[in-house]
């Protein structure tokens, strides 16, 4: 069977600031955000998101961007400064039109650094409070003190995010917050079924402990519910045709015991890499997502490891970003989430990553663009 992804045209500056949330992740504040275009149809090839630079490092930034942009083969772009929360005493170019305009010295320093590097720059454009700026149209169309945004119904953009299980988070720190551990968490009961789990598995070699797992983890994903352990009793599974779901309710306390101890074994956790894509994945990022806010340090590390590399997988480098960090936090050692934070900020891209876990054609099988971890999305 042949499946065609739909395709979301963004035609006017409204649109554009509008769909900048949703290509994010999260709604930018005090940022400068890059959306790159390739091919004679100019298809959206990635997104970039920075910080806005303080004053006197606006071309040091601009030339950040520019360099990794031209790097992905991109044509031209689109680029707008959300300028919210951000100290504007400084940052402007009274010899420009739009001079006055918040953030018009880091606006004007990436259109020069884009065009220095070849790439066309269509629109340059701030956006705060519900309104939006050109920066480079004074005419009528773009009176100087902004257009409404317009906000309307739900665009195609929010609707395949929702229906992908991603949600659109108000800030970055609210993203951050969403692979935090649960203030409530873990339980004593949760605590005691890791312990029981641990002492379940206390002189089972580790060949046959990590096959045995991995049938049980398996499984679990396949049915999208709850299986008990081979060696544990049934007494809290629940049927083979309900589905967990985040909003409606948890996993059982056996059953985050059951995987969070599992994928402290490696070869469990290797394996589990093949899971970040494919039809398995919305399961098991529910499930990892569940462990990563449910167990104590450092049973969180692999589990947010592997959501990292799915949102990796995606291009959703503030997220994966984010789970890379909680995984360190928990397990300052954990050697696979430092090998993969460093690909992320040295802008390797995907299919890079998937090469490295040995996923070689695991993916989508096109030339992604590297995500970045301060916010940003491959279009796909």
């Amino acid at each position: 069977m042949t499946t065609t992804q739909p395709t979301v045209r963004l035609t006017t500056p409204p649109e554009i600031v509008r769909a900048i949330p949703s290509l994010l992740g999260f709604h930018p504040r005090s940022s400068l955000v890059v959306l790159g275009l390739a091919g004679r149809r100019l298809r959206l090839r990635m997104t970039m998101r920075v910080d806005l630079p303080p004053p006197g490092l606006e071309a040091v930034v601009a030339e950040q961007v520019a360099a990794r942009l031209s790097a992905e083969d991109v044509c031209a772009c689109v680029v707008v400064l959300f300028t919210a929360d951000f100290d504007v005493s400084q940052d402007v170019e009274p010899a420009r039109a739009r001079g006055h305009l918040p953030g018009a010295a880091a606006a004007y320093a990436a259109q020069k650094a884009l065009r220095g590097a070849g790439l066309e720059v269509r629109e340059l454009l701030r956006a705060e409070s519900g309104r939006w700026w050109s920066y480079s149209c004074d005419g009528p169309c773009c009176p100087p003190d902004g257009l409404g945004v317009e906000e309307g119904p739900a665009t195609l953009l929010d609707v395949l995010r929702v229906a992908s299980g991603r949600p659109v988070f108000a800030d970055r720190s609210q993203l951050v917050a969403s692979v935090e551990r649960d203030p409530d968490e873990p339980t004593e009961a949760l605590l005691v079924a890791i312990r029981e789990r641990e002492y379940a598995l206390a002189g089972v070699p580790p060949g046959r402990r990590a096959a045995r797992d991995l049938t049980d983890l398996h499984t679990l994903l396949r049915r999208g519910s709850e299986v008990a352990p081979a060696d544990s009793t049934p007494a809290d599974s629940t049927p083979a045709d309900s589905t967990p779901d985040d909003s409606a309710r948890a996993y059982s306390d056996r059953t985050i015991a059951f995987v969070a101890v599992a994928l402290t074994h490696l070869a469990v956790r290797d394996a589990s890499f093949a899971w970040t894509s494919g039809p398995l994945a919305d399961t098991a990022v529910s499930l990892w997502g569940q462990i990563v806010r449910r167990v104590p340090a450092p049973y969180a590390a692999g589990p947010a490891t592997l959501l990292a590399v799915s949102a990796y997988r995606r291009g959703d480098g503030a997220l994966a970003d984010a789970c890379l960090r909680r995984a360190l936090d928990d397990d300052p050692d954990y050697r696979m989430a430092g090998l993969v934070l460093t690909s992320l900020k040295s802008g390797f891209r995907p299919t890079d990553v998937e090469s490295a876990l040995g996923l070689d054609g695991a993916g989508s099988g096109s030339a992604r663009s590297a995500p970045s971890p301060d916010g940003g999305a491959d279009a796909r």
